[in-house]
């Protein structure tokens, strides 16, 4: 969740006031405006009705309505309104909307010369944001010195505050709208943030030849581009198979299966996807990433080294040891992954476990020892912004998308230009145009780093180099990680 409200999140707001449509006008912010009371009172007094909305930093969003105007008294002013509410619309990154009414005959806000928004009374409060002036940290967060005490003067249903704002009221924003009666409009989208040629026919049949046109050096034996695909449980890695396989049948295509044993049982096997003449490739899909009992490091190393044969049934229980009968001892730099692609959940980033982080940084980790280019895959990315679910070639003009991307650049280090917003066909029964473009946009890349590794490579032969990360070593740096 970005710092400013969807369309979808204003209807939802909208749908929780009940009298009919509304125009939302931003009236004060604190990263605009400053974090000053008086500012405040300055801009939002005897608006009529107010929405304020806070964000932190977790991906959280909460705050509260009321149909009566604030104001700057000389002293304390207590004030009743039966059509106020608090509310929640994101906690940690998840879309988590709740509203809680005032209870009958309780107090609703609280207008304070010296303060911002409370709601509540002023000596029995359920959100007090600040008081005085706030200044920004080093950490761009603005360290409210208010308080929430959930469920004083709101039906919170069992909810308590750190529900709602992660134990703290450090926010990265906080804003006021009126909220008056009318049709709003709707924004214009801002200036594309990733440059790429006009969607339509022509770029997705330019794509399609580009793919098809990029091979494996010459001089070396490796008549695909194979592409590892590793990513948590249910984050889309069997939907991209299917995807690519779609853009290049010209159908939707279930190649791979989704939902049955490449995502929720403990066998899977180490499947590669092929497509025919349209692409030089070879996609590996593998078991999801779990917290627990998941693709470890040396099973991982294997993969990357070639010792797996494809179709090789891995589970929990059935791990691939150096002395098996299908261990292959001296793979060729064709059996080896050229590129490995991380699969993200694009709207489940924002509440990643910090365990699930720890794994996909540690085969990061192995993957930059061994040279091997890393291509990140964010998915789902329609329920991200609701003007590209509607036209999917709006996503590189979506500022959420965009802070998606630089959120999953930050957490894996790697540069933004690795990391691609994809829409994995789900629902659609017909190809879509701008989903296959996406789709094509980031294999390009991928098939760009996997020849780029394999010039590297080339060279190397050439001087009779040949750099690998051991399998013994990862082993016992396996192990020493278990016994820490």
């Amino acid at each position: 969740m970005g710092k400013s409200l969807t369309e979808k999140d204003f209807d939802q707001v909208e749908s929780w006031i009940g009298t009919g449509p509304k125009a939302f006008n931003l009236l004060y912010s604190i990263a605009r405006d400053g974090c000053d009371a008086k500012v405040f009172h300055q801009k939002c007094d005897n608006q009529g009705p107010t929405l304020t909305v806070l964000y932190n930093k977790e991906g959280s969003v909460y705050g509260g309505y009321t149909s009566v105007s604030w104001f700057t008294p000389t002293t304390t002013s207590n004030q009743t309104d039966n059509s106020a509410f608090l509310y929640q619309l994101y906690y940690s990154g998840l879309n988590t909307p709740k509203k809680y009414s005032v209870k009958n005959g309780h107090t609703a806000i609280c207008s304070v010369s010296n303060c911002g928004p409370v709601f509540g009374s002023s000596s029995v409060y359920d959100l007090h944001t600040f008081c005085g002036t706030i200044e920004k940290s080093s950490s761009g967060e603005y360290n409210l010195n208010g308080d929430m005490h959930f469920g004083k003067n709101y039906d919170i249903a069992g909810i308590s505050s750190k529900e709602v704002n992660n134990e703290h009221l450090r926010v990265m924003e906080m804003e006021v709208y009126t909220a008056k009666d009318g049709q709003r409009k709707k924004p214009t989208l801002p200036t594309q943030w990733r440059k790429t040629a006009e969607f339509g026919p022509t770029m997705l049949d330019s794509l399609k030849d580009e793919v098809k046109g990029i091979h494996s050096p010459e001089g070396l034996d490796t008549p695909h581009f194979n592409i590892l695909l590793i990513g948590p449980l249910g984050s889309g890695k069997s939907s991209f198979c299917n995807l690519v396989s779609s853009v290049f049948r010209g159908r939707i295509s279930h190649r791979a299966r989704v939902g049955g044993n490449s995502q929720s049982s403990t066998t899977t096997l180490l499947t590669p996807y092929t497509f025919g003449d349209k692409a030089s490739l070879q996609l590996y899909d593998t078991r999801g990433v779990a917290e627990t009992d998941t693709l470890d490091l040396l099973q991982c190393n294997f993969i990357l080294d070639g010792n797996v044969p494809d179709f090789y049934e891995m589970s929990p229980s059935h791990l691939l040891k150096s002395n098996d009968a299908e261990f292959r001892y001296t793979p060729a730099l064709k059996n080896e992954t050229h590129c490995a692609v991380f699969v993200l959940d694009g709207s489940t980033v924002g509440a990643m476990p910090k365990p699930m982080l720890q794994k996909l940084l540690s085969y990061r980790d192995l993957l930059n020892r061994k040279e091997i280019p890393q291509v990140v895959l964010v998915t789902k990315i329609d329920q991200l912004c609701e003007q590209s679910a509607e036209n999917m070639s709006n996503v590189f003009l979506s500022p959420t998308i965009k802070e998606v991307v630089e959120k999953v650049a930050d957490l894996l280090k790697l540069p933004r230009n690795s990391i691609w917003p994809v829409k994995n066909y789900e629902e659609e029964v017909e190809n879509d145009e701008s989903i296959n473009i996406l789709a094509l946009l980031a294999l390009r890349q991928i098939l760009f780093f996997a020849e780029d590794y394999l010039e590297n490579m080339k060279v190397m032969k050439s001087r009779g180099v040949r750099g690998s990360v051991d399998s013994s070593q990862v082993e016992g740096e396996v192990r020493g990680s278990d016994t820490a």
